[in-house]
């Protein structure tokens, strides 16, 4: 995502409008709690997804180089969204985001999991989100002609062992 002061730039700008790196199509974000200029604990979005998978959530986290988003009542999911930018030991800038979730019931579990709908779009959703994020950072650092790459990493963590296996 080009150079760190770059990615720092880009992350203010998702933390102050998350909306405008998100795909339009599937999913909005709504800030409905705290100020529009800047992103802090206790903030509260909701999440405006097409269909009926709306999600509202709460800022748990947050610092210049990361937040995290907690699920409310009412979402699809419970658990947490990391959102991240970090420096690899190859000096590239890594744009993140870690969701540790689980459906939040059984109905949900059959449109995610048994008949993949729900994963599908959610999984382009954040690949739509990442590319947005990656190109701003570029557009930051001077590059305009470069596609940004996004790699997707999907665990499961077992039950009995509750060791975290990949799909």
């Amino acid at each position: 995502a080009g150079s760190i002061a770059c990615a720092e730039a880009a992350m203010q700008e998702l933390q102050r409008n998350p909306d405008q790196f998100s795909p339009q199509l599937l999913a909005t974000f709504e800030k409905i709690r705290g100020s529009s200029e800047e992103l802090r604990k206790q903030d509260e979005f909701q999440i405006h997804i097409t269909g009926p998978w709306n999600g509202p959530v709460k800022v748990s986290d947050v610092t210049a180089h990361t937040f995290t988003l907690a699920t409310l009542e009412g979402h699809l999911e419970a658990g947490v969204i990391k959102f991240r930018i970090c420096t690899k030991d190859d000096g590239k800038v890594l744009f993140e985001i870690e969701s540790l979730a689980r459906s939040r019931d059984a109905v949900v579990d059959f449109f995610y999991d048994k008949l993949p709908i729900a994963k599908l779009a959610q999984t382009e959703m954040w690949c739509a989100f990442c590319k947005a994020f990656a190109k701003k950072a570029m557009l930051e650092d001077g590059r305009t002609d470069e596609v940004p790459e996004v790699e997707i990493i999907t665990e499961r963590r077992d039950e009995d062992t509750g060791q975290w296996q990949k799909l």
